[in-house]
């Protein structure tokens, strides 16, 4: 029972004593017994269809509870499992993110790695390959270079591809049409190029003589050296991708490119460049001089002094008329100068002497011709080498600052010009300084004896008479 319900029961009772102040306690206390136990069957009532009441709704919300606190539950188990998975997407996230990291970063190796194997295989084409395959492996570079497709594993795959596909082929060998140059004439001919391991063959066309083939740096063609001993019959075979008969080069093709560096004097004389044309002109002269002067030394003959000492014994003796018989003896230079004295010997000494020294000046004048030209030529010879040197080192650094030095080829044009133009002002100048010296010496030796016998002739046709010395009359 509730504790409100007793007030209100002593409030009744009260209530009911005090209207019925008339009746009886006892049938006042059966009454109010009565409604007592009526009220407090009614109270039971009620609070038993109270309880019932309480308990049918107590159930539901016991229901309701249970659901709610399996629905708290369940929600926190969903609330730790996607926390968990939450942490497992990040760190799947995380890892995925390392993993697309690691993969770029391989592709942009492999695709490095197919751009170096190409420019490499690019790089080592044998001669006249490039002609079949430049095509192929300039789109190739430009799909690698391409921004688009940058780090592109499809791209780097089909380079893979190509260059394995080369490599196979390259294996067992193939064939393929081109151009080439002939090796002598330049001329570029069609034909069938054979690769075999690292040599490259050749097959004109139009005449079916075979040989190697070399590249050429500068050259849009390869250059081929027909091998006059690999006859076409022995040839055809293995240009047409069958067995046959090559002919090898035990020098790896060295001995051809050594052949190619020697070439002929005239490509020699090419290489030094303009300086060089104008040495081999000076050269040219002083070789004309030198051959004029070997003539005109052949023509000045003199004679030895023991025979000119007997000549001059006649004449000191005074016969004239042997020692005119005695002048068809003597050679053609003695013989002028000992003609024009006894011409004039009974002239006074000093006319005499004048005209004896006459004739060693022409003796002088015409031997001593050219040779101060031949002089500057020897001293001029090596200034325009060293003029050549000069503008061989101009143009190879002006080669230096546009191609750098890794080039060689491109710089070899000026070394050749600097080398060969100091080498050919050397060979002029060195023979014509010999030829110089040979003929000076000669011909100051020959001049120096027709002095010698002017000035003994002069004495034995005279010699009591007083005469002008010889150093000063030689010296006139």
């Amino acid at each position: 029972m509730k504790a409100g319900y007793l007030p209100r029961l002593l409030s009744l009772v009260f209530l009911a004593a005090t209207i019925r102040a008339a009746d009886t306690f006892e049938d006042a206390m059966a009454r109010a017994t009565l409604d007592y136990t009526q009220r407090l069957q009614s109270a039971s009532d009620e609070l038993i269809q109270t309880r019932e009441r309480i308990s049918k709704e107590k159930a539901p919300l016991l229901h309701a509870m249970r659901a709610a606190e399996d629905r708290i539950i369940t929600a926190e188990q969903e609330a730790t499992r996607l926390e968990t998975a939450q942490d497992q997407s990040q760190e799947n996230r995380r890892r995925i993110l390392k993993e697309a990291d690691s993969l770029r970063r391989n592709e942009s190796y492999v695709t490095t790695l197919a751009h170096d194997g190409l420019k490499a295989y690019g790089d080592g084409l044998a001669p006249g390959e490039g002609q079949l395959l430049s095509d192929r492996i300039q789109e190739l570079q430009q799909k690698l270079e391409d921004p688009a497709r940058s780090g592109d594993a499809k791209t780097a795959m089909a380079v893979t591809d190509f260059l394995v596909e080369r490599l196979q082929q390259s294996l067992g060998g193939y064939t393929g049409v081109g151009s080439a140059m002939a090796g002598k004439d330049n001329q570029v001919v069609k034909g069938t190029f054979a690769f075999v391991g690292p040599e490259t063959y050749f097959r004109i066309d139009q005449t079916g003589q075979a040989g190697t083939v070399r590249g050429r740096e500068g050259a849009a063609y390869p250059v081929v050296y027909v091998l006059s001993a690999w006859t076409p019959g022995s040839a055809e075979a293995l240009f047409q991708g069958k067995l046959g008969t090559i002919m090898g080069d035990a020098s790896a093709g060295k001995a051809l490119r050594l052949r190619e560096t020697k070439g002929t004097v005239w490509e020699h004389i090419q290489k030094g460049g303009v300086v060089a044309y104008a040495i081999l002109g000076v050269g040219l002269l002083s070789l004309l001089m030198i051959l004029q002067k070997i003539r005109d030394l052949s023509q000045m003959r003199v004679d030895n002094p023991q025979v000119v000492e007997g000549f001059l014994t006649l004449v000191a003796d005074g016969a004239a008329a042997k020692a005119q018989q005695a002048l068809g003896t003597l050679k053609t230079t003695t013989r002028e100068l000992f003609t024009v004295g006894l011409r004039h010997l009974h002239k006074p000494k000093a006319i005499l002497e004048e005209h004896l020294y006459a004739v060693v000046l022409r003796q002088r004048l015409h031997n001593e011709r050219w040779l101060p030209l031949l002089a500057v030529v020897a001293t001029a010879a090596p200034l325009m080498g060293l003029l050549g040197t000069v503008t061989g080192l101009v143009r190879t650094f002006a080669l230096i600052t546009v191609f750098g030095t890794g080039n060689a080829g491109k710089l070899a044009s000026g070394i050749s010009e600097v080398l060969v133009a100091t080498e050919l002002g050397l060979m002029v100048a060195i023979p014509t300084l010999v030829a110089h010296g040979f003929l000076s010496h000669r011909i100051q030796k020959n001049l120096s004896l027709l002095e010698r016998y002017a000035l003994e002739f002069t004495t034995a046709a005279q010699p009591d008479k007083p005469r002008v010395p010889a150093k000063e009359t030689v010296s006139v």
